[in-house]
């Protein structure tokens, strides 16, 4: 019992710290406060799962610096890619991203932050953990048990709270990727018309070009006649050029107002989940590649 008591007290402090550590490396590269993790309030469950995971499996082990420390990375990778992975199939996003890491792994997790998080639990395991041991065996059962009731009565509630609307986040997600679908659709249909309709209409020049030029081959008393020719294709051409912008026009239109559609749609879904966005920067990957493939349809 006493065991299991200790265990609740260290996922709770490890949550907080781990909210914390998530808050001042967040400031130090924004500039501002963002309040880090999917639920409300102030703890990253994911950081209590994982030291609890490091203590109970590695602190038979932890006189071995070395063992420590491997033992330690490949659990709290694991642990990243699984939780990682997970929320990516369940959302359709990336909650954290490392693509931009050497030698990552799906963007889920890369071998940097893997020796961070090595290093991060042998200091834990060290020197902090017998600290928070030492202080958790001076609190006042009662007080302890009190304490425990409030934070996990906390937690419960924000999950309970959080979960509506992290899976209506799940449905606009989705919506929001048939429309990107529909559109890039769109864009690729109007950039095939538009190569088509140009492939057509050098080629009929081309064509036109080499007839006019064998017609003044062959006979000067034609010349008239062949200039009248030249101006008819002229006209046609530039019929068929101006036929060919309006059509482009008008699909470049449909293409704006169906991205205007969509830009409304992650405007409200941005302020929706405003927190989310703040805490998850990676979620919105999504808006970003779509507006880089309408750029180059333009």
């Amino acid at each position: 019992m006493e065991y299991f008591y200790n265990l609740l007290f260290y996922f709770a402090i490890y949550s907080f710290a781990g909210w914390c550590g998530e808050v001042v490396f967040a400031t130090v590269r924004h500039g501002k406060f963002v309040n880090r993790g999917m639920l409300h309030g102030a703890y990253c469950p994911i950081y209590g799962f994982g030291l609890i995971t490091v203590i109970v499996c590695l602190t038979p082990i932890k006189d071995s610096w070395l063992l420590l420390f491997a033992g330690s990375a490949v659990l709290t990778t694991v642990l990243e890619f699984i939780t990682g992975f997970v929320l990516d199939k369940l959302f359709g996003r990336r909650w954290w991203d490392y693509s931009d890491k050497k030698f990552n792994i799906g963007g889920y997790i890369c071998p940097q932050f893997t020796v961070v998080w090595g290093l991060a639990c042998l200091l834990i395991m060290k020197v902090v953990q017998p600290a928070i041991a030492f202080a958790v065996g001076l609190i006042w059962k009662p007080v302890g048990i009190a304490a425990l009731c409030l934070f996990y009565a906390a937690i419960i509630t924000d999950v309970i709270l959080t979960f509506p609307e992290v899976k209506k986040l799940r449905n606009e997600i989705r919506l929001i990727d048939d429309l990107e679908k529909q559109l890039t659709a769109v864009s690729d249909a109007i950039g095939s018309d538009l190569s088509d309709k140009t492939a057509q209409a050098v080629e009929f020049t081309k064509e036109h070009r080499i007839t006019a030029e064998e017609m003044q081959r062959k006979a000067d008393m034609f010349k008239a006649k062949l200039e009248t020719a030249s101006d008819s294709v002229k006209q046609r051409n530039s019929e068929r050029l101006s036929e060919l912008k309006g059509n482009a026009s008008e699909r470049r239109e449909e293409l704006t107002a169906r991205f205007n559609e969509l830009n409304e749609k992650l405007s409200e879904l941005k302020a929706k989940h405003k927190r989310l966005y703040k805490a998850f920067p990676s979620l919105k990957n999504g808006r970003k590649k779509l507006k880089k493939v309408i750029s180059k349809k333009k």
